[in-house]
């Protein structure tokens, strides 16, 4: 199961925090943003199967509040556990990329169609289904150019396609500053 986990940490931290979360075998990305928060950190864990009894959403919560919130210089953190995920790998060509999230707040009962839409562009890597303000995370992956840099790319995707799409209200975008990713 992947979720993601928002982070605002002390100011002046925010890198050492960076590092200190690469080491956590349950993160597989962490990603030091600007904005409200400092970190976008993507979580794994497995999922739930008639072997075991855990459920993969309370992983989740033990992983942030008895390990990474225990990091310290941690100042707050928003949890994100999605109703559903698509995801599919688009790195197929080796060559570098970066990543994008796209937090999308929709019209009520056009959140499906949404997400079945992101999920046809070839930048979308993964397209979550939300709770909260947000409803839909798209999480974009574009690959590194000299002739239209990454930022510029995601910008350019999500002001001409994605909040174009019926139904999309608002769009609220990261592109990470700098990315480690397992």
């Amino acid at each position: 199961m992947r979720s993601f986990l928002l982070i605002k940490t002390h100011p002046g931290i925010e890198k050492a925090a960076f590092d200190r979360l690469q080491t956590l075998p349950e993160v597989r990305e962490v990603h030091l943003i600007t904005g409200e928060f400092d970190l976008l950190v993507a979580l794994e864990s497995p999922e739930q199967t008639y072997e075991t009894e855990i459920d993969p959403r309370r992983q989740v919560i033990e992983v942030v509040v008895e390990k990474i919130r225990k990091l310290g210089g941690i100042v707050d953190t928003r949890t994100i556990i999605p109703i559903e995920s698509r995801m599919r790998n688009t790195s197929t060509t080796g060559r570098p990329t970066v990543r994008g999230f796209v937090f999308i707040q929709s019209d009520a009962g056009r959140t499906k169609d949404i997400v079945t839409r992101l999920a046809e562009l070839p930048e979308v890597r993964g397209v979550h289904r939300l709770f909260g303000k947000s409803d839909i995370l798209a999480e974009l992956e574009v690959e590194k150019s000299f002739v239209l840099p990454p930022p510029q790319h995601i910008a350019s995707l999500v002001e001409g396609k994605i909040s174009k799409f019926p139904g999309v209200r608002d769009t609220n975008t990261y592109v990470p500053l700098e990315s480690f990713v397992k």
